[in-house]
């Protein structure tokens, strides 16, 4: 009879199925148990040490090789003295070339490109002088304007240079000399040079200490080329590659 009491009570399925559906589930990003939650950070944590080590180790290499490479030519500069400036020739043109055995008519075009190589140390052109010379022989004188140039640094200079006609024989050039830029300009070719007096400070080092030297550039046997033959005011052109590089040469004040 007792067992005829007891009612065994049967739970529909589908009832567990609700009562399954409204437990709320985490999401996977948020849950602390996650597994994927747990390695994100993992990684995150050993990643980012790794990338600043790697990126400290570059910067000392590149400072490490900088003070290797520098530091011997700095002080070969502060032990020896400043470098003379770079020097190069990269256009020269002539212009209402004009010669017969008793005067010398012309203009100069010349472009000069100055670079200052040194690493501690300026420049300062305190006065310039352009020269274009036949023979050694200066043709025309040309005064330019000062400017400086800082440390590693370049500029451009532009020259122009006259020979103004003179009523006469001019005292500067012999008639020998005239014939001979005669018959050079007859083949087509005549040879010229470029040069500068140049009175240049230098300022080096944290305590700017100047030094005062004198330069000579020299941009030596430059050939000019005209239309052979031809004896009537012409302009002629610097022949073969530029720029080209003048000599410097350099002294203590």
């Amino acid at each position: 009879m007792a067992s005829s009491s007891l009612m065994e009570i049967q739970v529909p399925k589908h009832a567990k199925g609700e009562r399954s559906a409204k437990v709320p589930l985490l999401p996977v990003s948020h849950n602390p148990n996650s597994k994927s939650h747990i390695s994100t950070r993992s990684t995150n944590v050993s990643t980012t040490p790794t990338i600043a080590k790697f990126t400290f180790l570059i910067f000392l290499s590149l400072v490490t090789l900088a003070i290797i490479v520098f530091l011997p030519l700095i002080r070969k500069e502060l032990t020896l003295g400043p470098q003379a400036p770079v020097v190069q020739l990269t256009a020269l043109s002539v212009h209402k070339f004009n010669v017969s055995d008793r005067n010398l008519t012309a203009e100069w075009d010349v472009n000069l490109k100055i670079a200052n190589p040194n690493l501690v140390s300026s420049v300062w052109f305190n006065r310039l002088e352009g020269f274009v010379l036949y023979e050694d022989r200066p043709l025309a004188i040309e005064t330019m304007e000062p400017f400086g140039l800082p440390m590693k640094t370049k500029t451009e200079l532009h020259l122009r240079l006259r020979m103004a006609n003179w009523e006469g024989d001019q005292p500067a050039l012999k008639q020998g000399m005239l014939n001979k830029m005669t018959k050079d300009r007859e083949l087509g070719c005549v040879r010229f040079s470029v040069q500068m007096a140049v009175w240049a400070t230098y300022r080096s080092g944290w305590w700017w200490s100047a030094q005062h030297v004198i330069m000579n550039p020299q941009c030596l046997d430059l050939e000019i080329g005209f239309v052979p033959g031809a004896t009537a005011i012409g302009f002629g052109i610097l022949m073969g590659d530029v720029p080209r590089t003048c000599y410097v040469p350099m002294l203590a004040e």
